[in-house]
């Protein structure tokens, strides 16, 4: 009897020789590198002191971001409609409570581990606060000082961090053993900010009865209109996080499928009926919209049963042209956009129905899957074609971080599905097909993207039918996503190329369908290998938002750059460039770290890169 013995060697475990060996090994082994170590100590410290020194110092108005907040974020919408504001990120929380409390899994963190994470805040800030400078420059040319940092409050800030730190290495030292579910600390994690939302104080702009404004501005406590919907939020978070977490527990599989299409849904929901609050009556929904709902899908009805009988599946080809050619018909035709796009959506229904309405319960189930797109649909349309109740001063009710966030995130869903479709077209084997997607994915790589976006915003309507027209904030999107799809186009096909040749035959092998083959077999590990770019693309698309203010739209960068260093009426922030550029930089560093932070934690479960 033999036994498998497992003899590969594994590396020894590297122990920790004590800090004056570490010191001397890494630091000081020689003057040489004596020299080198002291030298970049005293840059690094005289780094930090002029960043630090330019953050305090009395000559930065950090005021005009705290005080255009809402600006920043929203830009003019009209502060009798911010409830909407309120209600569309506490359905983002909402949602986001239950995807997490779902997907939750029991990881354990170790408090020793989080007590070392606090331990480096902790010092680092103590070290900051302790090199940082007592006076800074004010006037170059006279070389008058002020001071920023008086010393008793320096040793009051060390003294709280000080303890602070060694509180940390205490719960290291005697709690190093103990753990906690991952997930509860971080609810305790954002309950510590929205508990300082009550108890931090910031200056704040204000003024006098003369409206005349207090020098300096004094520290107050934030409005309770910012606290108390924060914490309404944060409760909701926690309330659906437990929901999903229930749901998980009780194995309710359904929900898999509901939380997608909820994520898909809510933007749409929000840009036409909460946050644009359309102008519609009963009247218009029942005469107008549910006539076409009904008829529609009795047409997708006698489709999805009839169109797969043996009767007519032998003319099924010449129903998808017949029905292709109604549809380009009927969008250059004056009639509503709600009609151009469901005859759109019947051809491609027409086109896929044989293939998956193979039974009668997936007939079934494609029947409901198109009445209710079509019901949605519908519902979204009639609220983003009608007219908005909101008022503002602009030719758009979006400005601020709110249009970055709806560009970047249509832009981003839309430019998706096209790009991989223009891959699959480019790697087609039909000529026309393979030289339309080449061509198109060639002269929109070709040109720069402001070009593309002086080109949606003068010349797209020249090339629509006549009635035809979108907003400034509609076409930025869709010259966007086009822009977008045309090189996300290319970091599929490159995907696609890797895959080897006997991923195809064996789909061959076993029967698949085109549609099976490239759904089921080619385009999981296409897109699996094309991860990282694809990331990279969302992260230069956020970032390539800020483009749109050439075309007159007010993002956020926009608002930074020119709005707030230019206003003098009320509180005066004329010239602050310095400190919203500083403020805009750092909000888009948050997202996009978050994105690649997002990014190789995915990887890393997929097991790219370690192959």
């Amino acid at each position: 009897m033999s036994e498998n013995i497992n003899t590969q060697e594994t590396p020894p475990e590297i122990q920790f020789a004590g800090v004056n060996r570490w010191l001397k090994e890494n630091l000081f082994s020689s003057t040489g590198s004596s020299f080198l170590t002291f030298l970049s100590i005293g840059v690094i410290i005289g780094l930090f002191r002029s960043i630090i020194g330019f953050f305090i110092s009395p000559e930065r108005e950090w005021t005009a971001i705290t005080y255009n907040l809402r600006l920043y974020m929203v830009q003019a919408y009209p502060e009798s409609d911010f409830i909407r504001v309120w209600i569309t990120i506490g359905l983002v929380m909402g949602l986001l409570g239950l995807t997490w409390g779902y997907n939750s899994v029991d990881e354990k963190v170790s408090l020793k581990s989080t007590s070392t994470t606090f331990m480096k805040i902790f010092s680092s800030i103590f070290l900051l606060i302790l090199i940082a400078p007592s006076t800074v420059v004010t006037d170059k040319v006279e070389g008058t000082e002020a001071e920023v940092l008086q010393q008793p409050l320096r040793l009051y800030l060390l003294a709280i961090f000080g303890i602070l730190l060694l509180a940390s290495y205490l719960v290291r030292k005697r709690l190093s053993k103990q753990e906690m579910a991952k997930d509860y600390l971080n609810i305790i994690y954002v309950g510590l900010i929205v508990g300082a939302l009550w108890l931090i104080k910031v200056p704040t702009v204000t003024f006098d009865s003369s409206n005349v404004r207090l020098d300096p501005d004094p520290y107050l406590s934030l409005a309770t209109s910012t606290k108390i919907p924060w914490t309404i939020l944060y409760i909701l978070l926690i309330g659906t996080f437990f929901i999903g977490k229930y749901l998980s527990l009780k194995n309710i599989k359904s929900v898999k499928r509901i939380l997608p299409a909820s994520w898909l849904l809510t933007p749409l929901i929000v840009v036409t009926w909460i946050y644009r609050k359309p102008d519609i009556s009963i009247t218009q929904i029942a005469t107008l919209d549910l006539p076409v709902v009904v008829g529609f899908s009795i047409i997708g009805y006698l489709v999805i049963n009839y169109l797969n009988s043996d009767r007519l599946i032998h003319y099924q080809r010449y129903f998808t042209y017949s029905s292709l050619v109604v549809a380009i018909v009927v969008f250059s035709l004056p009639v509503i956009r709600q009609l151009k796009l469901l005859f759109f959506l019947l051809w491609i229904l027409i086109s896929v129905a044989p293939t998956i309405a193979n039974s009668k319960e997936s007939s079934r189930s494609l029947f409901i899957v198109w009445t209710v797109a079509i019901a949605i649909l519908i519902l979204l349309m009639r609220g983003g074609s009608s007219d908005t109740l909101i008022v503002v001063p602009g030719s758009s009710i979006y400005g601020g971080f709110a249009l970055t966030w709806v560009i970047a995130f249509f832009g981003i869903a839309l430019s998706f599905p096209f790009g991989v479709i223009l891959a699959l077209g480019r790697t087609s084997t039909f000529p026309v097909i393979r030289i339309i997607c080449t061509a198109l994915i060639e002269l929109v790589r070709s040109v720069p993207f402001i070009t593309w976006l002086f080109f949606g915003s003068v010349m797209l309507t020249f090339f629509l039918p006549s009635g035809v027209e979108f907003d400034e904030v509609v076409r930025a999107v869709v010259v966007t996503s086009i822009f977008s799809a045309a090189y996300l186009a290319e970091n599929v096909r490159g995907g696609l190329q890797s895959i080897s040749k006997g991923q195809f035959e064996a789909a061959d092998a076993v029967g698949l369908s085109t549609l099976q083959r490239i759904s089921l077999i080619v385009m999981p590990q296409a897109l699996r290998a094309v991860i990282p770019p694809i990331v990279s693309q969302v992260i230069s698309l956020f970032k390539d938002t800020s483009l749109v203010a050439i075309v007159g739209l007010f993002d956020l960068l926009y608002i930074g750059s020119k709005v707030i260093p230019n206003q003098s009426q009320g509180a005066n922030f004329l010239g602050t460039i310095q400190e919203n550029i500083l403020f805009c930089a750092i909000f888009y560093w948050l997202f996009t770290y978050s994105f690649a932070r997002r990014s190789m934690k995915i990887e890393k479960r997929l097991g790219l890169g370690e192959r």
